[in-house]
């Protein structure tokens, strides 16, 4: 969901970017997909399990049992307004040429995401998803 959403995020084309960002932004979006996957392997047990279930969702945004739907608009409105800052034009942001700054900036954000992931990996959710359908 989160990758058919990197056409249409806003301002210029990510590929006016210099390369390195963009596979970093791209990373970024892949680490929150599975960040969601993860999330929807906690809300399953949650459904499954009830109170058996030893997982509650840290984040404070959607509570420690959230819904599939709120974690998809929480994590499309994040993905947006990260390509909006870091694409931003805004010379309070970024310096005139920011590509070290969005390197820098981009690093940082993928380092958290990597932290989150492997985190949840390390307490049981899956690092994969299996559609039914």
């Amino acid at each position: 969901m989160l990758l058919l959403l990197l056409p249409s995020l806003g301002q210029a084309a990510l590929e006016d970017w210099h390369p390195t960002n963009q596979k970093l932004f791209k990373s970024y979006i892949v680490l929150n997909a599975v960040d969601v996957l993860q999330t929807f392997d906690l809300i399953d047990c949650q459904d499954n399990l009830a109170e058996q279930c030893p997982y509650a969702e840290g984040n404070r945004f959607v509570g420690t049992h959230p819904k599939k739907s709120e974690i998809i608009l929480i994590k499309a409105l994040s993905v947006y307004g990260a390509y909006a800052l870091l694409d931003s034009q805004h010379k309070f942001l970024w310096p005139k040429d920011n590509t070290k700054a969005k390197f820098i900036a981009l690093s940082i954000m993928n380092m958290i995401y990597i932290d989150t992931v492997y985190n949840n990996h390390s307490i049981g959710l899956k690092m994969s998803y299996q559609f039914n359908f």
